[in-house]
C-alpha cells in the first residue's frame, strides 16, 4: 500500500464515534471517507466531507474505504467485524472488543483467514503518563518489576447515556467491561503474559445484574503481581491510576488531571530521588476544551500505529491487537468465574496471532 492516508469508514456516529471522527480530521495518516449510523442527523453532524449512509449494505458496497472503525455497542462488534473482514477490509473496533470471549476468538480467526489487520481501541496506552510508566519499566529505571497497583472508577449510572451501557447482554459485564477493561489492558500491556486471576465482584450498591465493583489479584508467569480495583462508586468522579514498583523504585501515573511520579533509590536504605511531571499544557487545554482534546490526541497516535501495520511496516507497535482485546476480555471473564468459585483460576495461553 502507498503512503496515502488510510481511508476509514466509521460505523456508529454517536458519542465516541464523533470524537473518533474529530481525530480522523486531524490525523496525517488516516482520513474519514464514509459514515454509517441509523440516525442520519448524527452522520450529518460530523465535520468533514465523509459520505453518510443509513444502510449497512450500501455502506459496505460503496468501495469508499479500506478499513472500518466500529463504534457501536459491543454486542454488535462481532457481526460488523466479520462482514468487514470477509470483504477484505481492515478493522479497528472500540473497547471492549466484544461482549464475550467466544465472539473475540471468532473475530481473530476471521482476521487471520482474511489476512487483514484487526485492532482494538485501547487508547489509554497512548496517555503520556502511561508511556512514562512503561518506559520506566522497560529501561530499568525502577529496576526489576515486582508489582503493580491499579485503580479506575467513576460515579456509575450518572455517567451512562443509555441503559445498554450497563446491560450484561450488550456489554458482557459491568465495571470490568466498561471503565475497567481499559485498565485490564494496561495490566496485560505492562505485565506481559498473565498467568492467573483471583477475582471478587460486588453488585450490592446499584443492585444490577452486572458488578459495580471488582477486585482482582492478577499474576504473570514471572511472579509479578497486580492489585486491581475497578469501580462504579467512585464519588470523586472519573479517575484512574497505575503504579509500578520495582526493586529500585516506583513509577506512577494519575488521571485526571494527568500527572506522573518516578521515585528511585541508588541502594536499599539510601535517600530517594523523585521526579514529578504535571503536564500543565495538557491540563490547561482540558480546562478550556474538555477531556476530549486529550482523547483525540491518543486516537491520532493509535491511528498512526494502525496505518503502519496495514502498510506492512515493522513494529514495535503500541496500539492493541485483536489478541490484546481477547486477553482483556478473558481476564474479565476469568475474574467472574473466580468470584463465583472463590478460587484463583489459571488463564489459557493466548497465541499472538492477530
Amino acid at each position: 500500500m502507498n503512503n496515502e492516508p488510510l481511508r476509514f469508514g466509521l460505523i456508529g456516529a454517536g458519542g465516541i464515534g464523533a470524537v473518533r471522527a474529530r481525530a480522523l480530521e486531524k490525523s496525517p495518516d488516516c482520513t474519514l471517507t464514509a459514515a454509517l449510523d441509523i440516525d442520519p442527523e448524527r452522520v450529518a453532524g460530523l465535520a468533514g466531507t465523509a459520505r453518510g449512509f443509513d444502510s449497512q449494505q450500501d455502506f459496505f458496497e460503496s468501495g469508499l474505504f479500506d478499513a472500518v472503525l466500529i463504534c457501536t455497542p459491543p454486542d454488535t462488534h462481532r457481526e460488523l467485524a466479520l462482514e468487514a473482514l470477509q470483504r477484505g477490509l481492515h478493522v479497528l473496533v472500540e473497547k471492549p472488543m466484544a461482549e464475550s470471549v467466544a465472539a473475540c476468538r471468532e473475530m481473530i480467526a476471521a482476521a487471520r483467514d482474511a489476512d487483514r489487520i484487526l485492532a482494538v481501541g485501547f487508547n489509554h496506552r497512548f496517555f503520556k503518563g502511561v508511556e512514562v510508566v512503561r518506559r520506566a519499566i522497560h529501561d530499568g529505571t525502577i529496576g526489576k518489576l515486582s508489582w503493580i497497583r491499579a485503580f479506575t472508577g467513576h460515579t456509575g449510572l450518572s455517567e451512562f447515556k443509555a441503559p445498554w451501557m450497563y446491560d450484561k447482554k450488550v456489554m458482557g459485564g459491568g465495571t470490568l467491561m466498561d471503565n475497567g477493561v481499559h485498565l485490564l489492558d494496561l495490566a496485560c500491556h505492562l505485565m506481559s503474559e498473565i498467568e492467573s486471576v483471583n477475582g471478587y465482584v460486588r453488585h450490592d450498591f446499584w443492585n444490577l445484574e452486572v458488578e459495580d465493583n471488582a477486585f482482582l489479584h492478577i499474576t504473570n508467569s514471572e511472579g509479578v503481581v497486580c492489585d486491581f480495583h475497578s469501580s462504579w462508586t467512585e464519588w470523586k468522579g472519573y479517575r484512574f491510576f497505575v503504579e509500578a514498583y520495582g526493586d529500585r523504585g516506583m513509577a506512577g501515573m494519575y488521571y485526571a488531571p494527568m500527572r506522573t511520579r518516578i521515585t528511585t533509590v541508588d541502594d536499599k536504605g539510601t535517600p530517594v530521588h523523585t521526579q514529578r511531571n504535571f503536564f500543565p499544557l495538557d491540563i490547561f487545554r482540558e480546562k478550556l476544551f474538555g477531556w476530549q482534546v486529550t482523547v483525540v490526541e491518543t486516537f491520532i497516535h493509535e491511528f498512526r500505529d494502525f496505518a503502519a501495520r496495514v502498510r506492512g511496516q515493522k513494529g514495535p507497535f503500541t496500539a492493541a491487537s485483536g489478541t490484546d482485546g481477547l486477553k482483556a476480555c478473558l481476564v474479565a471473564n476469568t475474574a467472574y468465574e473466580s468470584s463465583e468459585s472463590g478460587q484463583a483460576i489459571r488463564l489459557p495461553i493466548v497465541e499472538d496471532n492477530a
